[in-house]
């Protein structure tokens, strides 16, 4: 009896703890604001919020609040083929790290991109601090050459000094060769550490941008602007979801890669260079393994600021997330995007698993 007591007071208390400390509570609160061009905009993450006494918490969206950006960009940006609806489906990722891209692939919201569009290229940012390290350690051996050298020089001033005019000639000679070799030096290793402090300060600058990977606005084919929330990331893939909540969005269906014959012709949708919403073809070159980890093969133009952009078919549907290159003076048209069907799996408990794809 007493047990049954004890129990009935301990256990609610332990949901009231569990429901207060828990990281992850059941209800995400949902932050409706304004944004800068006085627009409602929906979040769960209040980083993106410009003012957090200036915003609503509510716990679901009325249907009736919800923007219909699917027929306003049918209007504003009406589409000729299946590949111009999922450009129009297509979005630009902007935020401290530079531009990347993206697209809707469920109508409530959800986004799929690369991970290092808004976390950066955590492989890349080793290789930096590694060849950083290699540079540090030459300026180090540089200095201490130098540091050499002025003694030498300052020991032959010396017995320049001791001898007067009666010093001979090639000590003078020595000493001069030697000090012009090390104002050259001085000056070449002055030059050097400035060029290193100057990549060191962009390399701790974009680490803590990535230490913190907030920001992140979208801009679709009108060229609107949007906040948007990180919703999860891929520990295995180079994947993120993202989600615009609040609007009914156009977005692309998927279909199945592994169907595609050779020499199918796709395109790569995305924001090389800044130019939003560019259209490059190539055809489909199978599927290869790399580290464990499936990808497409393509020649379709993948270009920085491609990341994250959709791979689709002339039906427009989506088989790949667009995400790296091979690089190099022999390379000519070599990409890989990861199959649509990874992607899906990946995020599976947010975006469920009512997928037909053909």
């Amino acid at each position: 009896m007493k047990s049954t007591f004890r129990f009935a007071i301990i256990f609610p208390l332990f949901l009231l703890l569990l429901h207060i400390f828990h990281p992850y509570p059941c209800i995400a609160k949902i932050y409706k604001y304004k944004d800068k061009d006085g627009k409602w905009c929906y979040t769960n993450d209040p980083s993106v919020v410009p003012d957090l006494n200036k915003v609503e918490e509510i716990n679901s969206i009325d249907t009736e609040t919800i923007d219909d950006l699917q027929k306003k960009l049918s209007e504003t940006s009406p589409p000729r083929s299946k590949v111009e609806e999922a450009r129009n489906a297509t979005v630009a990722i902007k935020n401290p790290l530079g531009m990347g891209s993206g697209f809707f692939i469920t109508e409530d919201g959800y986004i799929l991109t690369n991970k290092h569009v808004i976390k950066g290229d955590e492989d890349k940012l080793k290789k930096e601090e590694k060849r950083l390290n290699k540079e540090k350690v030459k300026l180090l051996n540089e200095s201490g050459v130098i540091s050499k050298k002025q003694e030498r020089l300052q020991r032959l001033k010396g017995l320049l000094d001791s001898q007067g005019k009666s010093a001979p000639a090639d000590l003078s000679a020595v000493y001069f060769v030697d000090k012009k070799e090390l104002g050259f030096l001085i000056a070449r290793h002055e030059k050097r550490k400035k060029a290193f402090q100057k990549i060191l300060k962009a390399f701790n600058d974009l680490k803590r941008k990535m230490r913190y990977p907030y920001g992140n606005e979208i801009i679709l084919i009108d060229n609107t602007e949007f906040s948007v929330s990180v919703v999860s990331m891929s520990y295995t893939y180079d994947l993120a979801l993202l989600r615009l909540y609040g609007y009914r969005c156009p977005f692309i269906k998927p279909s199945d890669p592994y169907q595609l014959a050779d020499g199918t012709t796709l395109y790569a949708i995305g924001s090389p260079l800044k130019l939003t919403h560019s259209v490059t073809s190539g055809v489909y070159s199978g599927h290869r393994k790399f580290s464990q980890k499936h990808y497409i093969q393509t020649n379709a133009q993948i270009n920085p600021g491609n990341s994250g952009g959709p791979l689709v078919t002339k039906d427009g549907k989506v088989i790949g997330i667009n995400t790296w290159k091979v690089v190099g003076p022999q390379v000519e048209g070599v990409g890989f995007a990861i199959p649509i069907n990874v992607a899906l799996k990946e995020f599976e408990s947010y975006l469920g698993q009512v997928w037909n794809i053909d």
